[in-house]
């Protein structure tokens, strides 16, 4: 993981931006989150954040989990480098998301969103990248968690914009602008958390700080086989959809910010 920040650090400054680390205590070692913020204009109107976990489970490269997630956060940087915005825009690349650490007092979101609460911030909203690298259009490869099948497609290419009840608006406001400039499918997810698989990432650790939040994904184990196995390997994922979405999301964001 040390090499994994280094090179995120490296890749910050190398898009023009003054990398922070937030060391986290974790067992006998310490890991960092990793934060770049773009300043807003008008810095009590409330910020975004925007970040992914890079850490991985052991035993697998992590492609798809968490690689890809980080990779659009990277590229999202570069692309917003040069933007003016209303509100502050905090990039994040998180710490310690996989078990065990994950609702732990070391995970790296938990950590940076109490710091959040604790400076009194406004956040408008948190997007966590979330597995964004596996796209298919084979027939049947997509499932999901009881119920929801008879409410979505069967087949595994599109991007998912999940959110709890608290946070609809949110996902509402960021799936409908993403959809104005994406040329790949979405599908979008407001639900009650006793649906335990909508936690399952960075997003999870704002909503228990009373913060809106959402998670884009790929879905996970629910479509692809090759989750937190030795074959989540790179040659596995979908450049292509990922370009489109990393432009589409940049879109986004500049609208969202400017409101």
């Amino acid at each position: 993981m040390h090499e994994a920040a280094a090179y995120i650090e490296r890749t910050f400054r190398d898009a023009g931006y003054e990398p922070v680390r937030h060391g986290i205590p974790t067992r006998n070692m310490t890991f960092d989150n990793i934060e770049v913020t773009i300043r807003g204009s008008y810095l009590s109107e409330g910020s975004l954040v925007i970040g992914a976990h890079y850490d991985t489970v052991q035993g697998t490269p992590g492609a798809d989990d968490n690689a890809s997630g980080v990779a659009v956060l990277l590229e999202l940087a570069r692309l917003l480098n040069e933007m003016e915005p209303r509100r502050s825009i905090h990039l994040v690349a998180f710490a310690n998301e996989e078990m065990p650490f994950f609702g732990s007092a070391a995970m790296g979101s938990l950590n940076y969103a109490r710091q959040l609460r604790a400076d009194g911030e406004d956040v408008l909203g948190m997007i966590s990248l979330e597995m964004l690298g596996y796209y298919t259009d084979e027939p049947d490869s997509q499932s999901y968690p009881p119920v929801l099948g008879y409410f979505y497609p069967e087949t595994g290419n599109f991007v998912a914009f999940v959110g709890n009840l608290r946070s609809r608006q949110l996902v509402h406001r960021v799936i409908g602008t993403f959809r104005e400039h994406a040329e790949l499918p979405t599908e979008g997810l407001a639900a009650p958390e006793l649906i335990g698989d909508i936690q399952r990432s960075d997003h999870w650790a704002f909503w228990r700080m009373g913060y809106p939040a959402m998670m884009l994904t790929d879905t996970a184990n629910f479509r692809n086989s090759r989750y937190h196995g030795p074959s989540d390997t790179y040659e596995t994922l979908d450049y292509d959809n990922m370009a489109r979405l990393t432009a589409a999301l940049a879109r986004t964001v500049e609208e969202l910010i400017r409101e």
